[in-house]
């Protein structure tokens, strides 16, 4: 009988955190940060994309503005991605990562893993020749010449290294054309994946949600910063 009333109020206090975690995610989901920003045409053409729960950055893969050859070896793709146009960028949970290849394998300890408790994170890198096509959500952002190197600083903050180099895991993408890096940082249910993309659009100046654990807050307010119509 102990057992039970100790389960039924664990189960009851897990319901309470997921209702009020859902409800500040919806009240900061409104809340605007770098309000002023208007998405009109600079220096630098970014890209974020979802796939309905995670959210990676796009950038170019070729740059004046950066040369990410600085931080990733070509060979670790079956074609170098400097001959695709685009990189895209994500952060996120190791086990998440490693373990679901696709949202209907998920399993529910894996989920319960990563948002109840900090676990190790890894960077996830692919390769692309051109804009992703089967995304639920893609919106373009301009960026000046130093916002860019702003946002490349902050992404390159998140690879762990060692010996000055990049800690790539070999054999651990999905394709031949994308790879998994040893990352810094935790994931937890006040820090995920769709977290450290809208934190990286406020460093730098963009329009974002002040706080968003899912997606819909980030393009939310990247709709807002749309620059008005001219009167008719």
């Amino acid at each position: 009988m102990v057992v039970l009333t100790i389960l039924g109020w664990a189960v009851l206090g897990f319901l309470l955190f997921v209702a009020l975690y859902s409800l500040i995610g919806l009240l900061c989901f409104t809340i605007p940060v770098n309000r002023r920003f208007r998405n009109v045409r600079r220096d630098v053409e970014i890209f974020v994309v979802s796939n309905g729960v995670h959210v990676d950055y796009i950038v170019p893969s070729i740059s004046p503005i950066f040369n990410w050859k600085k931080v990733l070896d070509d060979r670790h793709y079956e074609i170098p991605f400097t001959a695709n146009s685009y990189l895209g960028i994500g952060w996120g949970d190791r086990g998440f990562y490693l373990e679901v290849d696709e949202w209907a394998n998920l399993k529910p300890s894996v989920a319960a893993r990563a948002m109840l408790i900090p676990t190790p994170t890894l960077m996830h890198i692919t390769s692309h020749p051109e804009l992703p096509k089967d995304q639920k959500r893609l919106e373009r952002i301009h960026l000046s010449n130093a916002q860019y190197l702003q946002l490349c600083d902050y992404i390159c903050s998140y690879f762990e290294e060692k010996d000055g180099k990049v800690v790539h895991l070999p054999g651990k993408g999905y394709t031949a054309n994308d790879n998994f890096y040893e990352a810094r940082g935790y994931y937890h249910a006040f820090g995920t994946c769709n977290f450290w993309i809208n934190r990286g659009l406020i460093r730098i100046g963009v329009r974002a949600p002040i706080w968003s654990h899912g997606g819909a807050g980030i393009f939310y307010q990247l709709k807002k910063a749309l620059p008005e119509p001219l009167p008719a």
